[in-house]
């Protein structure tokens, strides 16, 4: 035991050590393989032409009631299910540039209608604009989506993550506060269901779990009308006890395991800390506990693979998962999330990238960290555009104040480039 607690302490600081080198491999690496995209198998759904047909009359019976403000929306979702393609492959999921549906968010939609007709509405009307307005720079009165960091620790070391940064390891050390306390949490949501925002996931650059009142967070979002709860979780602290706190909210989360390799050797390679039997247990666990206890649940499970280097082999990691979860996702990773957003080029000189880009995030999203800091961009982990925080300020005044219209307006005026370290961001 201690021998192995030696070699991982290694391994950690010789990822710590060999941070800037890989992460300029993984930059050219991501590059030569075409960027970002998703590739998507639904192994579970309840989408079919008849449940379809369910909706399409919910949707009918609101829209002659005549009472729904967001009627206009509703009439072209309902417009667009008439013809809907159930062989639909297209799973970018909110990254589309005008309005679809893919498979798995028709799957939400009719889970919310099992569990209330008005939340289905809500939910399509929040799709409808996320993907209709946001993704394309129009500005709405609230974030649509909010991440939050339950924690800001975590318990491994992955390679290609922002945990393998000395910068972020120092700023963790120096950080009073690790974990975000409830009474920030509460407010936060509060904030965000009086203001209609549909859609909260617990990501970051901690392990969400870590929060010892992570499940009472999931319950909490739930109560509070939000529709669209999302956690990513290397599923290393998944126990029982959490699993059955998490399907007994009987909500449609989304749980996202993150697994990026097919074989043991492969992955404690890449998720340093980490062991392959034991997460591939514990997913087991976590289906067998669904499948016998709660085979109604609304839960969606997905395993999802960050592909950054040779070798990892989604295909078989597919195979692997096919019976364990309902949907298996790997997508190429973002370079700037290892940290290739703050590097310099060779010379010193700082990197200018792309800057005709507009970056969407300014228009989708706000990250609150555990401390509170509340910032426009996942990728700029160490916080240089932070924009305040959610202990002293509202998250409706930071949305709309001028420090975050600054950053779009220099995004929309072709100045994306002026901005440190969105000049290092190929924007997405």
């Amino acid at each position: 035991m201690e021998e192995k607690k030696q070699s991982i302490k290694e391994l950690r600081e010789r990822a710590l050590f060999e941070h800037d080198q890989r992460s300029e491999e993984i930059h050219h690496w991501t590059e030569k393989n075409g960027g970002e995209h998703h590739r998507v198998n639904r192994y579970a759904t309840d989408v079919s032409a008849k449940t379809v047909s369910e909706l399409i009359d919910t949707i009918r019976k609101e829209l002659e009631i005549g009472q729904n403000f967001d009627r206009a929306i509703l009439l072209h979702v309902f417009s667009y299910l008439q013809t809907y393609d159930f062989f639909n492959t297209d799973e970018a999921g909110r990254d589309t540039p005008g309005f679809s549906l893919a498979i798995s968010e028709l799957d939400v939609a009719l889970k919310q209608l099992k569990l209330d007709p008005k939340n289905a509405m809500r939910y399509l009307v929040y799709r409808y604009k996320l993907k209709t307005y946001a993704n394309n720079l129009i500005m709405l009165n609230f974030a649509p989506i909010l991440y939050l960091e339950s924690a800001l620790s975590c318990n491994l070391m992955c390679v290609m993550c922002y945990q393998s940064d000395s910068a972020l390891q120092n700023a963790i050390k120096a950080s009073s506060v690790k974990l975000m306390k409830w009474d920030l949490f509460t407010k936060v949501i509060d904030e965000a269901a009086a203001f209609n925002c549909c859609a909260v996931v617990f990501a970051g650059r901690g392990e969400p779990t870590l929060n010892p009142r992570f499940s009472e967070m999931l319950k909490y979002c739930h109560e509070k009308g939000i529709l669209d709860i999302k956690f990513n979780t290397n599923a290393m602290t998944l126990t029982e006890k959490m699993a059955r706190e998490w399907l007994s909210i009987k909500a449609p989360l989304t749980i996202v395991f993150s697994v990026d390799a097919a074989d043991k050797d492969t992955f404690e390679k890449i998720r340093i800390g980490a062991s392959f039997d034991k997460v591939v247990n514990n997913i087991k666990m976590f289906n067998r506990i669904r499948n016998d206890e709660f085979p109604d649940s609304p839960v969606r499970t997905r395993v999802s693979m960050t592909l950054f280097k040779d070798g990892q082999d989604p295909e078989k990691a597919r195979k692997l998962w096919a019976s364990l979860v309902d949907e298996f996702s790997a997508k190429v990773a973002l370079s700037e999330q290892s940290g290739s957003i703050y590097q310099s080029e060779k010379d010193g000189k700082s990197k200018n990238i792309y800057s005709e880009v507009k970056c969407k995030e300014l228009f989708t999203s706000f990250h609150i960290w555990s401390d509170g800091t509340v910032n426009p961009c996942e990728n700029d982990y160490l916080s240089h555009l932070q924009v305040g925080n959610a202990y002293k300020e509202s998250l409706f005044d930071l949305w709309n104040g001028s420090t975050m219209m600054k950053l779009r307006i220099a995004h929309m005026s072709g100045k994306k480039n002026s901005c440190y370290p969105c000049n290092g961001c190929s924007g997405y």
